[in-house]
């Protein structure tokens, strides 16, 4: 029996089960949709799409370098110095257990939230498919086998090296045996997976609910933003796994409180209930680490039953122009007020770049994050100046980035054929287009606020201060920006990525905490206040007169772009 086992199990066999498998129709079902779902489908945007090494390597980063950051703390030598040396490691590593959970749930929902488009079916799938004798509760099990398949990858690839590495520095320091050792890193193992499988079943299950509760065309019109909101609580899911000691405490001394709906404390109670050293509020919870995922798988595989076969019958109704629904037609008009006194092409590409922006799921869910994300910032920041600021800095970026992700239908063909270069510029459509939506967004909702809170003239004062600050970092962002918004391939910034996070992170830091401290400056003194137009009107011309110099010297193109021409690293000298 053992040598069966050992043959079934030998890689050659294993490769020979894998090509049986493909070779079924269901396999070959499966392993299509797998394709798609790694490599994508838009080629334009493909420097956002990255390969499945880089990706993997990138997702197991952050876990792996808190391992390491760990052996100051479980070193014995350390402990002993601290006069720590006698602690219960099993107990007081409780606060690092909570984080490898939060991020094994954290990783495990973004992937999925990110990849749940796909499992609906669109036009290319009816069109390949519906054909075929193939039924949709198969295309769907297909479907939904491949995007299990490529989760699970990412799940094991987060967990796979603190697993290993976690409990062998808390073995290391507690002086176990391998046997105990080992038994540590197959809990640990259980715990995250449980806690990322619950993330996974409980994102799909939560879309699908919303997807079969609301009609098809709401559905497609508000999913990016549903998505967004997801992805904005999974974010400050992970945050929440720093706040672990409090947790543990208020749970401890308030057993009642919502704290214990807290998912990730559900499997740390499982985690010290097998290694005996949970107290009694955390061991109640401990049931709750199995219950909950088999209660989000079951309310995964319901919704979609209800929901997949309506998505396969109605997806080549469309989506519908967004203009014309309801819905979206006082919003566009607030967006068009800002194109109303232009006319020619700079209101038509407007027009174009708004109505763009909204109808591709892909900007709409950009979109979505950096607003959430400005609104969560703004509202840690509290009454701040910061709070305006760090929204309207998060939505100028988002929007920075959506304009260079090219629309799902290619459009520069129209504008190359019917417009003069050198006679358009899009520079000040695109900080109109920055500013229709900061303005709704940030400059309104503040507006309001510092109204009731300060009074009309402070409100007005601070105001006017974020949309000076907001102009310019607009003007920072589009430094040298003279293509169609979403018309144009993306540009290449994979070898950049690293430095240019850093730089944004830098800057929001430094727009954010100096943009506070000019308002408060200038609200203790409202005449100062002419100080900023006056400074910004020294800049412009000051940059203007430098772009005339360059322009003159040939050392600067002027007008629109179709293409990304990339930046040469090494300039070749033509002497022949």
């Amino acid at each position: 029996m053992w040598t069966r086992l050992r043959r079934i199990l030998s890689l050659p066999s294993l490769h020979l089960l894998l090509d049986r498998w493909r070779a079924t129709p269901f396999g070959r079902l499966t392993v299509h949709f797998l394709d798609r779902l790694v490599r994508g489908e838009d080629t334009a945007s493909s420097e956002f799409e990255l390969g499945a090494g880089a990706l993997l390597g990138l997702l197991a980063a952050p876990s792996a370098i808190y391992c390491f950051l760990l052996f100051d703390r479980y070193s014995s030598f350390f402990a002993w110095m601290r006069g720590h040396l006698k602690d219960d490691l099993q107990l007081t590593s409780a606060s690092d257990k909570l984080l490898f959970i939060t991020l094994a749930m954290g990783v495990a929902g973004l992937v999925t939230v990110l990849k749940w488009d796909r499992l609906l079916p669109d036009s290319q799938d009816y069109l390949n498919l519906a054909p075929l004798p193939v039924s949709p509760r198969r295309i769907l099990l297909g479907n939904a086998v491949a995007i299990l398949i490529a989760v699970t990858v990412v799940a094991v690839d987060v967990n796979a090296v603190p697993s290993l590495l976690f409990p062998g520095i808390v073995a290391a320091a507690m002086r176990t045996t391998f046997a105990a050792y080992l038994q540590f890193a197959a809990l640990h193992a259980v715990c995250v997976l449980l806690a990322s499988t619950f993330a996974i079943c409980g994102s799909f299950a939560l879309l699908g609910m919303i997807s079969a509760i609301l009609p098809q065309g709401t559905f497609r019109a508000c999913s990016a933003w549903i998505r967004g909101g997801l992805l904005l609580t999974l974010l400050a899911l992970l945050s929440g796994g720093f706040a672990a000691p409090e947790m543990l405490y208020q749970l401890r001394h308030f057993p009642d409180s919502a704290v214990r709906w807290f998912p990730p404390l559900w499997f740390l109670a499982l985690y010290q209930t097998a290694q005996h050293r949970a107290f009694p509020a955390l061991a109640a919870l401990a049931p709750l680490a199995w219950q909950g995922p088999l209660a989000a798988f079951a309310a995964m595989v319901l919704s979609y039953a209800l929901t997949y076969r309506k998505h396969f019958a109605g997806v080549l109704e469309g989506g519908g122009r967004v203009g014309n629904r309801r819905l979206a037609r006082p919003f566009l008009a607030v967006l068009d007020l800002f194109a109303a006194g232009s006319s020619g092409f700079p209101r038509a590409c407007h027009r174009f770049a708004v109505r763009a922006l909204l109808r591709t799921e892909t900007h709409r869910l950009v979109i979505a994050v950096a607003a959430g994300m400005g609104g969560l910032l703004a509202l840690r920041a509290g009454a701040t100046l910061e709070a305006p600021l760090s929204a309207a800095y998060l939505l100028i970026l988002g929007l920075r980035i959506a304009v260079e992700i090219p629309a799902d239908v290619p459009a520069a063909w129209v504008f190359r054929s019917a417009l003069d270069p050198r006679t358009n510029e899009t520079l000040g459509v695109t900080r109109r287009i920055m500013l229709s939506f900061v303005t709704p967004f940030v400059l309104v909702p503040w507006s309001i606020f510092a109204c009731w809170r300060w009074g009309a003239p402070t409100a007005t004062l601070q105001v006017l201060v974020v949309l000076a600050l907001s102009l310019c970092a607009m003007e920072g962002l589009l430094a040298g920006y003279r293509k169609l918004p979403l018309t144009c391939p993306t540009p290449a910034f994979r070898e950049n990525l690293v430095m240019l996070c850093l730089i944004q992170v830098i800057t929001f830091v430094i727009f954010t905490s100096a943009g506070a401290a000019i308002g408060a400056w200038i609200v203790a003194w409202p005449p100062r206040f002419l100080v900023l137009p006056a400074a910004m009107s020294a800049a412009w011309f000051w940059n203007r007169r430098r772009l005339q110099r360059a322009k003159e010297a040939g050392e600067l193109e002027e007008g629109l772009t179709f293409e990304n021409i990339p930046i040469r690293t090494v300039e070749r000298l033509d002497l022949s």
